[in-house]
């Protein structure tokens, strides 16, 4: 479902908050199976961090080396979408509440809703708020 990410679950909030990847490593591992990005998500959740059903962090190769993502609404989506898909209801809507940006200082909130039919995925959403981070003018030369 859209671009391709590695997505992989950590057992705790503590992993995901002290992941960081290494660039070599990286390099050597992507692309991998159509993927250049990785996206790593826990349910260990504190109460602290609520409404958040999971916490997110997605890393991916940018112009300065390795970057890290405060919002994905492609990986988050993807993701929910798995996580339904693996769910053993066969019907209803699955929604969560995906936390991300926290660990760099920018923290998010995604919102999902993924539809399942006949154990089928048939619908996924992705929403959430945002705020303008920056503006600018193009001008293209030419006619």
């Amino acid at each position: 479902m859209g671009l391709p990410f590695l997505v992989a679950e950590l057992a705790s909030r503590d992993a995901l908050r002290r992941a960081k990847p290494d660039a070599a490593v990286f390099a050597r591992t992507f692309p991998c199976d159509g993927a250049d990005a990785l996206y790593l998500h826990t349910r260990d959740v504190a109460p602290a961090e609520s409404p958040c059903d999971l916490q997110a962090r997605m890393f991916h190769p940018g112009s300065s080396g390795l970057s890290e993502d405060p919002a994905t609404g492609s990986a988050t989506a993807a993701t929910a979408a798995l996580l339904a898909d693996l769910a053993s209801e066969r019907d209803g809507d699955m929604k969560l509440r995906i936390g991300q940006g926290v660990d760099m200082g920018r923290p998010s909130l995604l919102l999902t809703r993924v539809r399942k039919q006949n154990g089928v995925i048939a619908s996924a959403h992705v929403g959430g708020r945002c705020v303008q981070m920056m503006e600018g003018t193009f001008r293209l030369a030419g006619d």
